[in-house]
């Protein structure tokens, strides 16, 4: 794998960070384009999106290092340094931000999550390529044909990152017809965030583990607790909708 895709001088520009800037460039235009498809104030989404990248940011940091909250208290200035980054975290802090955003210029809140949903498998899709380029996150050995072989690995092992971004190019046309097209406010984005869910739920059975709770690392018990909590909301409104 090579992470670091070109240098200026001394500065090595990462295949991560250029993959990151796709991410939110894609989000921009995709929030553009659902904000005029659904009648919306162009300029007032585009603040709420800067705002959203800003806290994502921050969220997903926060995500990451929480787990590990006794060894940042003891050591606050790594809160910087040490890697990671979790998207549950920057799901959550903008679906908080969002609440007052909505407010104060008096949006529907679900409407503008369905608008965010096709985000989601775009931003997984660039994210999880930027992950093994960077020869992170990937599984156990396998004998497989399509196993890769990392830089710290002693043999081929399962490309995990790809796996998520095939379910993620699969996820992306039902998510963008779902916005395009929702039966009701929230629609695309519970959907959305269900399927998504359920893949991470899987696949982190196989990915390089984190510290284990019970049989289940943490970001399988945050996957399986939006998969409880998204289901029965996307039964109970399908069933409102029908009636």
């Amino acid at each position: 794998m090579a992470p670091i895709a070109f240098s200026i001088g001394s500065l090595d520009i990462y295949w991560y960070g250029i993959l990151m800037a796709l991410t939110f460039i894609s989000a921009y235009y995709i929030s553009r384009h659902f904000a005029r498809l659904y009648g919306l104030d162009v300029p007032v989404v585009e603040n709420l999106y800067f705002l959203s990248a800003f806290v994502g940011l921050v969220g997903s940091r926060l995500g990451a290092v929480l787990p590990q909250w006794r060894y940042i208290l003891e050591n606050p200035w790594e809160i910087f340094s040490r890697g990671g980054m979790a998207s549950h975290g920057a799901i959550f802090a903008i679906m908080v931000v969002g609440i007052f955003y909505v407010r104060k210029h008096k949006l529907r809140y679900w409407q503008l999550a369905d608008a965010a949903a096709p985000i989601l498998p775009v931003g997984h899709i660039f994210i999880r390529l930027g992950n093994f380029l960077s020869g992170e996150l990937y599984g156990p050995p396998t004998d497989l044909p399509w196993g890769v072989e990392f830089p710290t690995t002693m043999g081929p092992v399962h490309p995990t990152q790809l796996y998520e971004v095939a379910a993620a190019l699969i996820i992306l046309p039902f998510a963008w017809k779902w916005a395009s097209k929702p039966k009701y406010h929230g629609y695309a984005f519970f959907r959305t965030l269900f399927v998504h869910s359920v893949v991470r739920f899987f696949l982190d059975f196989i990915r390089q583990h984190s510290q284990l709770y019970g049989p289940f690392v943490l970001s399988q018990i945050i996957a399986l607790a939006i998969c409880l909590i998204t289901l029965p909301v996307i039964i109970v409104l399908d069933r409102r909708h029908a009636r």
